[in-house]
Formats: structure tokens, C-alpha cells, sequence
């Protein structure tokens, strides 16, 4: 599969400045269902053989990305044990729910800096935050009690 998946080529080549919003999204989409079904494939291999080994692991992609109707399922879903960890090590720690709009920059911050320290990761985790923003406060006006 990866014979016709020309990512990478895209990006490298600088092709994509030419392309509409709608082409990017469609190559942005194409890239992240790519990157899930591998991810998927590996983890659910090397799964199988701990399971046969008689180790209980995490599910890592409990679900499908075409599943995910917002930010917060989808980061949820999308590397499970991570998750766990990040939620159990940092986010509690940091304040849980309490401080959720302060822990999301937080965390996304340090998930681009464990990837590497790079700067376009961290405009990644800049732009997921902004994007996750206006989610998270609606979500909590939703949960206000009605006086």
C-alpha cells in the first residue's frame, strides 16, 4: 500500500503550495487514515502475540478515526495506552478537569517535545490546542446547570 501512498513525496517536493484548501484536506485526511490503519496494523500484531504469550495489553486503536466526531474522542482513541499514560502522569497531577483549558496546552506541549524537539511539532500541538479550544468551552457551557 505504501507503493501508492506518495505522502511524504508530497511534502518534500513542496507540490502542495499549489494546491487548494479542499486538495489539502483530502491529502491531510488520506495521510491520517493512512497513519492509523499502520499504526493499527502493527500494534494489534505485536498485541496478538503478547495476548498468545498470555500479557494483557491495551487495545492501542479502540476505535475508527472515520468514528471519532470531535477532538477529544479522537486523541482518546488514537494511541490509547499513551493516552492512559499522559491522563494518569500528567493530566490529574495538573489539575484533571478542574484546569482542562490549562492542561491541554500542557500536554500537547509535551507530546511534541517527547516526539522531538522540532518546531513544527510544537506549531502542531499550538494549532491542535487552538482548534481543541472552542470544543472544550463548548462542552463545558453544555454541562452548566440551568438556573
Amino acid at each position: 500500500m505504501t507503493h501508492f501512498c506518495h505522502y511524504n513525496s508530497l511534502a518534500i517536493s513542496g507540490i502542495w503550495e499549489q494546491f487548494t484548501a479542499w486538495d489539502i484536506f483530502v491529502v491531510g485526511y488520506g495521510v491520517l487514515t493512512f497513519m492509523w490503519l499502520k499504526f493499527l496494523l502493527i500494534w494489534r500484531y505485536f498485541r496478538l502475540w503478547a495476548l498468545i504469550g498470555g500479557i494483557e495489553t491495551p487495545e492501542n486503536m479502540p476505535r475508527c478515526i472515520n468514528n471519532c466526531y470531535d477532538l477529544e474522542g479522537f486523541w482518546k482513541s488514537w494511541h490509547a495506552s499513551y493516552n492512559r499514560w499522559l491522563v494518569r502522569y500528567l493530566y490529574i497531577p495538573l489539575g484533571g478537569s478542574h484546569t482542562k483549558m490549562f492542561n491541554v496546552w500542557i500536554i500537547f506541549t509535551f507530546v511534541a517535545i517527547w516526539h522531538d524537539l522540532e518546531w513544527k511539532l510544537l506549531s502542531w500541538a499550538l494549532v491542535t490546542c487552538v482548534f481543541w479550544m472552542p470544543e472544550i468551552l463548548c462542552k463545558s457551557m453544555m454541562r452548566m446547570p440551568q438556573t
